[in-house]
């Protein structure tokens, strides 16, 4: 629909992380359906979800950044797309869900999803509530993969 992601891209918290081949790929745009128009999409995912339908949040980005995946960068989107499925009307706790228990639950993953006792533990802390304010999911401070500390990265 000719959307780029510049905005993200140019996010001090984002641009920090990335390299500018990211940055480069995020303010581009996919391209192939402009004559989309994004509130149809907006409201389309709401509906979906007002029905009771599942959403999943997760891009489909390279680990490695793909000129014609333009608009798209590994990791980063992701935060982008909470931010577009809270646009849809989602509330910023739906939206996290969408990225973290109902993909768990939806495929059969029951160590993660989730906090409490013997999981996973693939957790990021953030300054901020991203349950009120869904962009402070790009607050990061520390992230933990498998309960162990790694570098600070979103791309």
């Amino acid at each position: 629909m000719g959307i780029t992601a510049s905005a993200l891209a140019d996010d001090p918290r984002v641009c920090a992380r990335l390299g500018s081949a990211w940055t480069g790929l995020l303010r581009g745009s996919y391209d192939r359906y402009p004559q989309g128009e994004l509130d149809h999409v907006l409201r389309s995912v709401k509906a979906l979800h007002d029905a009771g339908v599942d959403l999943l949040a997760g891009t489909d980005a390279a680990p490695f950044p793909l000129p014609f995946m333009a608009g798209v960068a590994h990791g980063a989107s992701l935060h982008h797309e909470l931010q577009y499925l809270v646009r849809a009307g989602l509330t910023p706790v739906e939206a996290l869900r969408a990225a973290t228990s109902t993909p768990a639950r939806l495929f059969g993953l029951d160590d993660r999803g989730r906090i409490a006792p013997g999981l996973r533990a693939d957790v990021l802390l953030v300054d901020g509530d991203p349950t009120t304010q869904i962009d402070d999911t790009l607050n990061l401070r520390t992230v933990w993969r498998r309960g162990t500390p790694t570098r600070l990265a979103i791309g």
